[in-house]
């Protein structure tokens, strides 16, 4: 082919939108943050949070990218400490707003969601956040979703069931005493007490290390059972192991967000639990949720977190990617809301879900997925029951 000037300039200037047009390709990103507590007692629901949010993205770019607005995306997360405090949470929003993103899964508890609330709703921040609080979502707070559902949704369905296998007629909820422990447990007392059950509190500062004199106290007040539900992971482990040595040989339940990882852990073994009951925020058993721990020893290396967060925020993570594929950006918050609303929510591993909210916060932005019933019977572990939530 012969060039004329004309030509020369004209194939010059395609070369260059060419490689201008594979640059942009090249920086498209896809910033979503990932805040909860990294540190402490409460580190293994942050972690949690920052597993699922680091893997979801990792099999994204894996796939070449998360398409968006027509170009594929590399997807990165931002995490940040929270440390489960309110001024943590509104370090987390300042942090986020400073690194242009605009959806992030957590904050993961009470304080830190407090905090951050405000400043996230001033810099446009979406949050996804997995705490019990009395009114974690409402219309105050239109950017603010919750990732699970609060524990008058599924409470008096798995407190009927537990009270039906152990006949218990009293419970002590132990929890801080900081929002993060108050709030859950006074939900968890109205609802035991709705099933018969006398329930008591007993509160404790965050950062306890030695929990001798609690468990002294939960001797002496002998009650049928002990529900950990609001504590930290770390506290609980610490806690039960202190209760073992103190005799202890009463019922355990766990309905919240630590799990059974930890109790088990401070007894020293599950065969030596003899009667224990608990919420598994998804139902863990579930094939899909095999193959997500699969998909994470495959990418990570390593066994998959064993908090039951880490498939709560997987969900949120999967919701968050789809809806800022349908807005077309990551950095309108207001778009990917809309997106939200306006999409089912539907996990690989979990299927459809739905969206609950409205009649006990105002506001339908509330995930429903089934969640988890496990149980230990007289030293038998009967592995995890589902139980279905309904939608709105």
């Amino acid at each position: 082919m012969i060039f004329t000037s004309g030509t020369k300039i004209l194939a010059c200037l395609s070369v260059l939108a060419l490689a201008a047009g594979q640059a942009a390709a090249a920086d498209c990103e896809v910033r979503i943050g990932s805040v909860g507590p990294m540190s402490g007692g409460a580190s293994a629901f942050g972690l949690a949070n920052k597993a699922a949010a680091e893997l979801q993205a990792a099999l994204a770019n894996e796939a070449g990218g998360l398409e968006v607005a027509g170009r594929k995306c590399q997807v990165k997360v931002l995490s940040f400490d929270s440390q489960y405090t309110a001024a943590g949470g509104a370090a987390a929003a300042n942090y986020l707003a400073s690194e242009n993103v605009h959806i992030t899964l957590g904050p993961v508890g009470s304080p830190e969601s407090t905090g951050f609330r405000p400043i996230a709703k001033r810099a446009g921040i979406i949050g996804f956040s997995s705490s019990y609080m009395g009114g974690i979502i409402t219309p105050e707070f239109p950017l603010f979703f919750h990732a699970l559902q609060s524990p008058a949704t599924w409470g008096p369905i798995l407190v009927q069931e537990a009270q039906k296998r152990f006949g218990f007629k009293t419970v002590m909820i132990v929890g801080a005493n900081d929002q993060g422990g108050t709030d859950a447990s006074e939900q968890l007392a109205k609802m035991y007490a709705a099933d018969g059950v006398k329930a008591t509190t007993e509160y404790y500062q965050r950062g306890t290390t030695n929990f001798g004199p609690l468990a002294t106290r939960i001797m002496n007040a002998n009650p049928d059972d002990v529900e950990v539900a609001t504590m930290g992971p770390g506290d609980v482990e610490v806690l039960v192991k202190q209760l073992s040595d103190a005799g202890y040989t009463g019922v355990l339940g766990a309905l919240g967000g630590a799990g059974k990882t930890p109790v088990i852990q401070g007894a020293g073994g599950i065969d030596q639990l003899k009667n224990f009951y608990w919420l598994e925020t998804m139902p863990v058993d579930e094939p899909g949720v095999v193959t997500l721990k699969a998909e994470w020893k495959r990418v990570m290396k390593s066994e998959a977190p064993a908090n039951p967060l880490f498939v709560v925020f997987t969900v949120a993570m999967e919701q968050a990617m789809r809806a800022i594929a349908l807005a077309g950006t990551d950095q309108d918050a207001e778009k990917i809301a809309a997106a939200l609303r306006g999409m089912t929510p539907e996990s690989k591993y979990l299927g459809k879900g739905g969206w609950r909210g409205k009649a006990m916060y105002g506001i339908n932005q509330e995930f429903a997925f089934p969640v988890g019933l496990g149980l230990v019977v007289n030293n038998k572990n009967l592995g995890v029951q589902r139980v279905d939530i309904p939608a709105e």
